[in-house]
């Protein structure tokens, strides 16, 4: 039988989770909100939202944990783009422009982000894997070694192996849409 969680081994995996992935977090935060205070602001609202889900997550050392944490910073930071956008004022001055630019950009970028996860998704699993962790994930292929248990030769030849299987599936794409 398989005793419930207490409340303070909750606190010490949430306190694992933070002490592992926050300086990803933020990082991946910061490339897409471009601001490095609203990157704070969306990494603090992944944490919050984390530890309402702590229950749904394992091992704070696994894949599917490192995916998740990961996932809840880019959508926070999303997130507040959309409000951004949303909230553009009815008159625009240079600078507002030029912030709504960025704005625009970043969710075109999402756009981009969002068909390259597809693309990525539609590949073998050993590629779908590694190419997931190293762009979605931001994971180093010391990382990945690790956490799929593989030697780094093998990461490499496999991220090697699954960009060039991407850039055909794009390319594939491209001329199928050019038609």
């Amino acid at each position: 039988m398989q005793s419930t969680p207490t409340g303070a081994d909750e606190k010490e995996k949430l306190a694992q989770i933070y002490g592992k992935y926050r300086n990803r977090m933020y990082i991946t935060a910061c490339r897409i909100l471009d601001d490095p205070y609203l990157a704070e602001d969306a990494v603090h609202e992944a944490f919050v939202a984390i530890s309402k889900n702590l229950g749904r997550i394992g091992d704070p050392d696994s894949i599917q944990t490192a995916s998740y944490v990961i996932k809840a910073a880019k959508s926070r930071a999303l997130n507040m783009i959309r409000q951004k956008v949303c909230e553009m004022p009815t008159l625009i001055s240079d600078e507002d422009a030029r912030e709504d630019e960025t704005a625009l950009d970043s969710i075109c970028q999402k756009e981009n982000y969002s068909y390259i996860v597809s693309a990525i998704l539609s590949l073998d699993e050993k590629y779908r894997d590694v190419l997931s962790l190293y762009y979605l994930n931001e994971l180093t292929v010391s990382e990945i070694s690790h956490l799929l248990s593989r030697k780094e030769s093998t990461v490499k030849q496999q991220l090697a192996r699954g960009r060039r299987k991407l850039i055909h599936i794009i390319e594939k794409e491209a001329l199928n849409n050019e038609k």
